[in-house]
């Protein structure tokens, strides 16, 4: 039989006879490519050495999506002269949402069951994007919020890539059945329009990918229009399947081999700090294209041949509850069984979630995709997959709404500051505590949105913003005592304390605080990209002239010392420099000011989350996950020339530590909202001393 378009012998008096596309059939190379892919995901979240780069895994899946689905419409069109979108969403349906709808529904169970109380709302909200499959883009909101970035990993993260491919379903087909009436319905040149659409595609949104990459790679990574040209890759390979059959035997070979080289390769050697998706994601996607084509021909070759055997067989089939499985069994159930997550555990509940993907593939998978009711009626397809999302969505509302896990009370009342006298001794007692309070401030419940007004005003700027806001001056805006606040967020976290201390004093406060961002003038790298940040150095020449000219009473600086240095030999005294160069312009200018040393830092689990785990055994987390001085290279270079400034250098260590030891709960109230952030309740707790310790403006 021939491998190309066959068009059937015409009679006499009988009509045109529709063209013929042989499609592909069961490909076990294919499903054996479904193993390798799961295979690297899998062995990058257990953590095992050499694979962080496994994430490539979902490139794989991509291109093969891409691949089946346009095969399948291409051989409906042929067979049929037409698309059926209801038939093709049915399909779909019930293939992807019974197993995808048990998995939601046992995750979520499971996060409200084992979930620290300071991320359940948030977790519960991830479940609800699943369902609307749009969790992708939620994931690129949170990922690209600096507050969010040390937040504990979502049980759903492994959905974004099924939420890209769903929304790559609801347009693809759509964009073939348009072609298909352009070209008056003739299948063979839908054939050839597809292929020119779909190559157009992948240039287009290649192109889009490195430049998102290089701007927000979180984008970049979980956006579905930036990830578009790796399924039309696929889909390109499906609508030139006659010509690749014809492939001579010694091309399919060199492919097959280079192509599962160039996977397994990127699999390997990739990192976290690889660029991706961008260029990077090319060696995969290439690499699957190669083995697809290499499979394609008539014959064996090495690849095909080894991607048919037993083992990747048996992986393939079950790939798909496999990947959506695997997941949240690695983040809950340490949390299940209160320890910590280690390689070997992690490799005992993979082998433990293989038996878990073998039965979600038999007793949901296969009896919903071969049940005859929905086989037989696309409205019942359609009808099935919409009660599957109905349900999974009323239970997580019924978990919100009817089951609230934490009440959300708080401390009543205002926060009372503490005398500086009495702080060593309150610390002393905070290093004692051993269960959470009740009335904890803030409540854990509400923990991540602790954050200074500052904040919601606009008045901390994000990254992309280089402007000085309009207001944001707090205190007396009438008074004649001007005092500015400059910094990263480090800074913004002393703006409740400081705007108590203006609003007693009749002080005028000006907030200007932007995310990473410090004040010292050198050139840092971006959190974001490779790059520079570029937006930090505008930024603080924009400050730098505004104090020039404002000539404020007093002006407070605060920063982390954790920054990565742009262009500089000896990072540590660019450092040094920078903070020279800024002060000297400061003091220059303002009658007073004053440099905050960086605050505690978490060496394990961020405190909240700790303590929501174990409120009734606090004193285990001041002992597993202590909080201390950090990045001391810097810390010290930076503080020796803040000294040898005419600027005022406040030690605020010993407003959270003695010998070395950090509470994280002091007279009820949570220290830090995060890995390294106080709280808004202890900033204001420290307002006296944070006001005994500046310089007098009287």
């Amino acid at each position: 039989m021939s491998d190309t378009l066959l068009l059937p012998r015409v009679t006499a008096g009988a009509s045109a006879p529709r063209p013929r596309w042989d499609g592909m059939g069961f490909r076990p190379d294919v499903q054996g490519l479904r193993a390798i892919a799961v295979g690297l995901v899998l062995a990058s979240h257990a953590g095992l050495p050499h694979t962080a780069g496994g994430y490539v895994g979902v490139d794989v899946f991509f291109v093969l999506s891409g691949f089946l689905i346009t095969s399948l419409l291409v051989k409906e069109v042929f067979d049929t002269g037409r698309i059926s979108i209801a038939g093709f969403y049915a399909r779909r349906a019930r293939r992807i949402l019974p197993a995808a709808s048990a998995v939601t529904v046992a995750t979520a169970a499971g996060a409200w069951l084992f979930f620290p109380v300071t991320r359940l709302d948030a977790v519960l909200q991830d479940a609800l994007a699943v369902i609307a499959y749009y969790v992708n883009y939620r994931f690129v909101a949170e990922q690209s919020e600096y507050l969010n970035a040390d937040q504990m990993p979502s049980p759903f993260q492994q959905f974004w890539s099924l939420a890209v491919e769903e929304q790559f379903y609801v347009v693809w087909p759509l964009l073939l059945l348009a072609l298909l009436l352009c070209v008056r319905r003739s299948p063979r040149r839908l054939v050839a329009a597809g292929i020119v659409f779909s190559a157009a595609i992948v240039a287009a949104t290649l192109a889009l990918s490195v430049l998102v990459t290089a701007q927000s790679q979180a984008t970049a990574y979980y956006a579905a229009h930036t990830r578009a040209w790796e399924l039309a890759a696929g889909a390109f390979l499906a609508l030139i399947l006659p010509q690749l059959k014809r492939l001579p035997q010694a091309l399919a070979w060199l492919l097959g081999i280079g192509g599962l080289a160039a996977i397994l390769a990127s699999g390997l050697l990739y990192t976290e700090t690889t660029p991706f998706p961008g260029y990077a994601a090319l060696a995969p996607v290439l690499g699957t294209m190669a083995v697809i084509a290499a499979g394609s021909p008539p014959g064996r070759n090495p690849v095909s041949g080894l991607l048919g055997t037993g083992p990747f067989q048996f992986f393939g089939k079950i790939s798909y509850s496999l990947y959506l499985w695997h997941w949240p069994v690695l983040v809950l159930a340490p949390l299940a069984l209160d320890v910590e997550p280690t390689l070997r555990l992690n490799l005992v509940l993979l082998v433990a979630t293989v038996g878990i993907a073998q039965l979600s593939y038999a007793w949901i998978e296969e009896p919903a995709r071969n049940w005859k009711p929905l086989k037989t009626s696309s409205t019942a397809g359609i009808a099935a997959g919409l009660a599957c999302a109905l349900l999974s969505a009323a239970l997580v509302l019924t978990l919100v709404h009817v089951f609230p896990k934490a009440e959300r009370d708080g401390a009543g009342g205002a926060i009372a500051p503490v005398a500086a006298s009495d702080l060593t001794a309150a610390l002393q007692a905070g290093l004692e505590t051993d269960t959470v309070p009740a009335d904890i401030a803030p409540p854990l419940a509400d923990i991540a949105d602790d954050m200074p007004v500052v904040y919601p005003d606009g008045c901390h700027l994000e990254y992309e913003q280089t402007d000085l806001p309009d207001g944001c001056v707090y205190g007396d805006p009438d008074a004649d005592t001007l005092v500015v606040l400059a910094g990263d967020s480090h800074a913004a976290q002393w703006f409740p304390a400081l705007e108590a201390l203006a609003e007693r004093e009749g002080w005028k406060l000006l907030d200007r605080t932007k995310s990473s961002c410090t004040s010292a003038l050198v050139h840092v790298g971006s959190t974001r990209t490779d790059g520079e940040y570029t937006e930090c150095w505008e930024w603080k020449q924009h400050v730098a002239d505004e104090i020039d000219e404002l000539k404020p009473d007093l002006v407070v600086y605060g920063s982390t010392d954790n920054y990565g240095i742009i262009g500089a030999d000896d990072p540590a005294q660019a450092w040094a420099d920078g903070w020279t160069a800024t002060l000297d312009r400061t003091t220059a200018a303002a009658a007073h000011t004053a440099v905050l040393t960086d605050t505690p830092w978490a060496t394990g689990e961020a405190a909240p989350d700790c303590l929501a785990l174990h409120q009734d055994d606090a004193s285990r987390c001041l002992d597993e996950n202590p909080y201390a001085l950090n990045h001391l290279e810097f810390r010290e270079a930076g503080r020796a020339a803040q000294e040898a400034t005419d600027a005022q250098v406040i030690d605020t260590e010993p407003w959270f530590c003695i010998d070395d030891r950090c509470p994280l709960i002091v007279d009820g109230i949570a220290v830090y909202r995060d890995k390294h952030h106080i709280s808004t309740p202890y900033s204001l707790y420290l307002t006296d001393v944070l006001g005994a310790a500046l310089p007098d403006l009287s």
